[in-house]
């Protein structure tokens, strides 16, 4: 489970529109997906056509109320509902601020949250609220809508809760002041906590579509990565007009060719890429690695570099594919004998038994000089599925040198059938 806030110093930036985008894709590309409305203040997610089990539901402002009236955590099952389930297997459910009514203000303004951090476990209570979430749904993701400005929740919400925060914010500056005291906060609580260090994302929204002759969007764009610390933005969402907004349309479901979702994939892409307990991020990561080192290398410290991969064979130990992926970047480091175990295990022989596997471990043997397992392993690449073209003209030599017997099978063989008539045809 990873879980992310979406904040914003100053409203009208989109923050809720952004997370509802974010949540949809996610569940659209079969995730699991938990949206918490934390803006208690002015919740957001209501004015959203999600689908609801019925018309008001109990949501955070009456789990907490409970709590601080029984001193007991309540079962959070009876205070979420699933909204949408996607034909691919991906589910959104919905943890919504409270019941919208007359009493709602009394009870929300009832909660004394000085007193529940210091006399009523609030912290714990808060992480005993997250294994919930997990045990509940098994969400992928659980993405937190967070009021804006410094308030008594901001810091629930943006560092003791998430993995990640991603920071929404218009280019003037009332929002970089305000940032830079949250992104401060942030860095502090890192320093503090080496087991738990929260990933922010800068994403600047709302961006007018105006030629900028004067430089005056891009000068102060390089003063908000200068001050905020930032390498790079994570999205730019610019101001989009359709009277689709009026109706608070989810233009991911509504409109998914259009120029704002693209941009909203950019930014889900950018959540999900450091989050290597999902198996698209780490594939990302492995096959970059694998294909250029060097820049991986360049963006992460070694250190950082060695966790992550580290995290993803933790993460994923039967896995067989990525553990193909694993054992490529492994042959990169010049770790062959690491790589050999690997690509030997019955994880990838039974669960990713592949012409490029095959392909690979041929090659790794025959650096080692091993030219019995060379052919050994030409002759299983010939009699398996899913090969491409880089296999074949990788292994050609091999083949022609160390077992031309085998050479003369490759137009018959499975492997060769496996190619799209194109690649049959070059090679």
């Amino acid at each position: 489970m990873y879980v992310v806030t979406f904040y914003s110093f100053k409203g009208g930036v989109g923050r809720s529109m952004a997370l509802v985008n974010v949540g949809v894709q996610l569940a659209k590309s079969n995730r699991k997906v938990l949206l918490v409305d934390f803006d208690l203040e002015a919740p957001g997610l209501p004015t959203f056509p999600l689908k609801k089990e019925k018309s008001e539901s109990p949501g955070l402002v009456e789990y907490i109320s409970q709590y601080v009236a029984t001193g007991e955590a309540a079962d959070v099952k009876d205070f979420l509902y699933r909204s949408e389930r996607f034909p691919g297997g991906g589910e959104l459910w919905v943890m919504p601020a409270g019941i919208q009514g007359a009493s709602y203000s009394g009870r929300l303004n009832s909660i004394d949250w000085h007193k529940l951090y210091s006399e009523q476990s609030g912290y714990l209570f808060f992480e005993d609220l997250k294994r919930q979430w997990a045990e509940a749904i098994v969400p992928d993701y659980v993405l937190i809508d967070s009021r804006t400005g410094h308030s008594d929740v901001e810091g629930i919400c943006t560092r003791q809760l998430p993995h990640a925060v991603t920071l929404l914010f218009f280019p003037n500056e009332q929002n970089l002041h305000g940032l830079k005291r949250i992104v401060s906060s942030i860095n502090a609580d890192n320093l503090k906590s080496p087991h738990k260090k929260t990933r922010i994302h800068f994403a600047v929204s709302n961006v007018p579509d105006l030629d900028d002759e004067d430089r005056i969007l891009v000068k102060t764009m390089q003063r908000f990565k200068k001050e905020l610390g930032y390498k790079e933005l994570s999205a730019e969402i610019h101001h989009y007009n359709s009277l689709a907004l009026l109706n608070q349309d989810i233009f991911s479901l509504t409109h998914p060719n259009s120029r704002l979702t693209k941009e909203y994939s950019v930014l889900t892409k950018a959540i999900t890429k450091h989050n290597l307990e999902d198996r698209d991020a780490a594939l990302n990561f492995l096959t970059s690695a694998q294909r250029n080192l060097q820049a991986v290398m360049y963006e992460e410290s070694p250190g950082e570099f060695n966790k992550k991969f580290q995290t993803i064979l933790s993460n994923f130990p039967r896995d067989g594919e990525l553990l193909f992926r694993a054992s490529l970047v492994l042959e990169r480091l010049g770790n062959t004998n690491d790589a050999l175990s690997i690509l030997s295990s019955a994880e990838v022989v039974e669960g990713y038994p592949t012409a490029s596997m095959y392909a690979t471990r041929a090659r790794l043997y025959h650096g080692l000089g091993e030219n019995g397992n060379v052919i050994e392993n030409l002759n299983a690449m010939l009699n398996a599925d899913h090969a491409d073209i880089a296999t074949f003209l990788e292994t050609a030599p091999l083949l022609e040198q160390l077992a031309p017997e085998l050479f003369d099978l490759v137009p018959t063989s499975k492997a060769f059938n496996s190619l799209s008539e194109r690649d049959q045809e070059i090679l």
